[in-house]
């Protein structure tokens, strides 16, 4: 089922890059070799990642050396489907050897036709911490929360109003008084 996905992904990524001028039928064929993976579940940080064989340093990168391409778990959720198409673009870039986030790279991973796919990695990462989270650290004077793995155990103020934060299990909130 999650190989299907990452094909039908694949399928959509591929041909907006072939219009883009990105790569030719060679690559294109290349790209389709290079497997398709998930990265852990758990990951709050990483969304992507386009994992490269070992060789030297110093050496250029191209699509020979490509071991594996991942894509986080939650981003074929239908609801991230269409960032889930910028990370495999954004990924498919370092594959075909553009390997630094340079300005040349991010002119390139500018063409994406998507724009709130372009944006969407904060809430993105927003959404992995908050499902990952244990603890929510709430403010009892402005409410505002912050998902964390662990308790705050009276350690940290809300950078807003001074206050000291209250520590909730995540799923339940806090009452204030």
């Amino acid at each position: 089922m999650t190989n299907e996905k990452l094909v039908e992904l694949q399928n959509l990524v591929l041909p907006v890059m072939k219009i883009l001028n990105l790569i030719n039928q060679e690559q294109e064929e290349k790209l389709r070799k290079i497997p398709l993976g998930l990265i852990r579940k758990n990951a709050t940080r990483m969304h992507a990642v386009c994992r490269f064989n070992p060789g030297p340093k110093g050496y250029e990168k191209t699509i020979h050396d490509v071991k594996e391409v991942a894509i986080h778990p939650e981003a074929l959720n239908e609801k991230w489907k269409y960032y889930a198409q910028f990370l495999l673009f954004h990924e498919y870039l370092h594959a075909i050897g553009n390997i630094r986030h340079d300005s040349v790279f991010r002119e390139l991973e500018d063409l994406w036709p998507d724009d709130d796919a372009k944006n969407a990695g904060k809430e993105f990462g927003r959404f992995l911490r908050a499902k990952a989270a244990k603890w929510l650290w709430t403010c009892p004077k402005c409410d505002k929360t912050h998902p964390r793995s662990r308790k705050s155990n009276g350690r940290y103020l809300c950078r807003k109003c001074k206050v000291t934060l209250i520590d909730s299990p995540a799923g339940q909130t806090h009452q204030t008084q």
